[in-house]
């Protein structure tokens, strides 16, 4: 029984801490904040940059959907999307985005896929803590 309570604490505790890559850790967060200038500035971003292989109503063209919970974001982590997105995106010049623009590209992302906009801004600490899942709709 306490091997049993050890073993669910331990896991819990894990799953509360994200692993940075600098080393470092902090507390990962179920939920995430951004705001609605930072998602209309994301659909600009958007569409500059993603459109084209992702849709204008990202639901794919010659890259995959990345709205509704077909999607192939649909269960991934906000942590998962921003790290991909602001790494591997947009697929001709990987990483030539600003931090500001990959942000405000997940927030616009979050919010087509039914996350509402706060009065906080979705920073980069945020982004890369945030365990919550892209799509909220069914």
């Amino acid at each position: 029984m306490k091997l049993a309570v050890l073993v669910a604490v331990s896991a819990a505790a894990a799953l509360s801490v994200a692993i940075l890559p600098n080393g470092t850790t902090r507390a990962a967060s179920t939920s995430v904040s951004f705001s609605a200038a930072q998602a209309a500035a994301g659909a600009k971003a958007y569409t500059q940059s993603c459109a084209s292989c992702h849709g204008v109503k990202l639901s794919g063209v010659s890259a995959p959907a990345l709205a509704g919970s077909t999607s192939g974001i649909a269960q991934q982590s906000v942590v998962e999307v921003y790290e991909y997105v602001s790494q591997q995106m947009p697929m001709t010049a990987p990483g030539s985005l600003s931090k500001a623009q990959y942000l405000s590209i997940v927030a616009y992302i979050l919010q087509k896929n039914g996350h509402t906009a706060g009065t906080r801004r979705l920073t980069e600490a945020a982004a890369t803590t945030a365990t919550a899942s892209v799509a909220t709709k069914p």
